[in-house]
């Protein structure tokens, strides 16, 4: 009777817990911006490595996995974690004589796996962990500095959040206005985000310069240019991380006549650039693209660093071709 009363007594403590409503961490992005639309929150987005990463599961342990985070902040923010350990993905391995659900199981953990890669290179992570507040849309709003010391509190930490917090209104007002604007006004509302945007986060906002370029063909804000610039770079990235042609996008506006002959030059330049940074350098191709960016402007803007690379590059191409005639 004693075990049956002690039985109870640990299933209502676990009913208990559960009803508390403790929030809830998500390990699937797209789950978290689904979450975060629906509750009207933005996200705290953590990248970690616990297995790996000397302070990440520490820092987890005693900060953001406590009560005391998700009383303090679980009712503004949903909570997401990408965690990248090293012991998960080893289970992508799997024997010859695997069964379906071995095989299945294997494949899902890469798919998952693949798109947290994809996150951590768009996001710029540079450091494990680190932490964002983004958007339900996925637009960083602040980061949250982690400084990687053993003997950081909960207290500090909540203070960074907090100024995160702060620092994240202005963007948040920013996204606000561009949500409740149409037309012209929607297109310069997206370039004051585009601008309070950090460069290296400005990829995540590629389907809002997408939609700038729609929004004002006539080219009303002198803008256009630069958004089909900023554009290409944005395709090109993910051709890069795709395996497709990153040179692609550049090539194809530097016709436009909606770019300024700076602007079609630095497409050609940048289609060079990113060839030769393919495992298999195509010499002749990244020839053509640096003469082709010369020819649109041979004074000032880039000429004299593309005249340099295409000395350096014809050097390559005439070694290649005399390796290859040697054969």
């Amino acid at each position: 009777m004693k075990r049956h009363g002690i039985f109870i007594a640990v299933i209502t403590a676990a009913f208990l817990l559960v009803s508390c409503g403790a929030p809830k961490w998500y390990s699937d992005f797209d789950s978290a911006k689904e979450a975060a639309k629906k509750q009207k929150k933005d996200i705290y987005l953590l990248f970690s490595g616990d297995d790996w990463a000397e302070t990440s599961k520490p820092f987890k342990e005693k900060i953001v996995l406590t009560k005391d985070f998700s009383d303090e902040f679980g009712k503004k923010y949903v909570f997401a974690n990408l965690d990248f350990s090293q012991t998960e993905y080893a289970k992508t391995n799997v024997p010859e004589n695997a069964s379906e659900d071995e095989l299945k199981a294997a494949a899902e953990i890469k798919e998952s796996y693949e798109k947290k890669e994809l996150l951590a290179r768009y996001y710029n992570v540079r450091k494990w962990p680190c932490a964002f507040l983004v958007s339900k849309d996925g637009y960083v709003l602040a980061s949250v500095d982690f400084e990687e010391k053993p003997e950081c509190t909960f207290e500090e930490y909540s203070a960074k959040m907090k100024d995160a917090g702060q620092e994240a209104l202005k963007t948040k007002a920013l996204v606000e206005k561009v949500e409740n604007s149409s037309g012209i006004e929607k297109a310069q509302a997206i370039n004051e985000l585009v601008e309070n945007t950090s460069q290296e986060h400005c990829f995540l906002l590629k389907d809002l310069i997408q939609e700038f370029i729609v929004l004002d063909k006539q080219d009303s804000t002198g803008l256009l240019g630069a958004y089909e610039v900023r554009n290409a770079y944005n395709k090109s990235l993910e051709a890069f991380a795709e395996g497709k042609d990153p040179a692609e996008p550049f090539e194809q506006i530097a016709e436009k006549t909606s770019l300024s002959d700076l602007q079609r030059q630095e497409a050609m330049y940048m289609a060079a650039y990113v060839l030769v940074n393919l495992p298999d350098i195509d010499f002749e191709r990244v020839q053509q693209c640096l003469e082709k960016a010369y020819s649109i402007k041979t004074e000032g803007g880039y000429s004299e660093e593309i005249l340099k690379a295409l000395e350096t590059v014809r050097k390559f191409s005439a070694m290649k071709k005399s390796q290859e005639s040697q054969k």
